[in-house]
């Protein structure tokens, strides 16, 4: 059986694990929703060489995911959960990405069934 101490440091681990990464100073964040077929904004602008975190918010219930290979290949100091070339994000879940983005222009979709038909892609600009 475990102690009651135990439970408690368990579901605080829990929910801090479940909370977006601080700011750190001078980072930009550029805020991504996710919803039922769509990116809001479905054209995201950033700075080449400037360190950005990318807060990806799902705001519906069903499961999302911000896929976007290239872009993720040819940033740089990428950290947070981005697995081949994307990120899955849980409904009502909020995940970020710190990365330094290269110029370009990179196409995002959502790679579950039927998303990106549906309307679920967008853009990066990176200038």
């Amino acid at each position: 059986m475990r102690s009651p101490l135990f439970a408690l440091l368990f579901a605080l681990s829990a929910t801090a694990a479940a909370q977006p990464a601080a700011q750190p100073a001078g980072v930009p964040i550029v805020r991504v929703e996710l919803s039922t077929f769509d990116f809001t904004p479905s054209t995201i602008r950033l700075r080449a060489g400037q360190p950005v975190i990318l807060r990806l918010f799902n705001r519906g219930d069903r499961d999302h995911n911000f896929q976007a290979p290239l872009f993720f290949l040819q940033a740089t100091a990428v950290s947070g959960p981005v697995r081949n070339g994307k990120v899955e994000v849980p409904g009502g879940q909020t995940v970020d990405v710190r990365l330094t983005p290269r110029r370009g222009t990179f196409r995002l979709k959502c790679g579950h069934t039927m998303h990106a038909t549906m309307g679920m892609e967008g853009d990066i600009v990176v200038q």
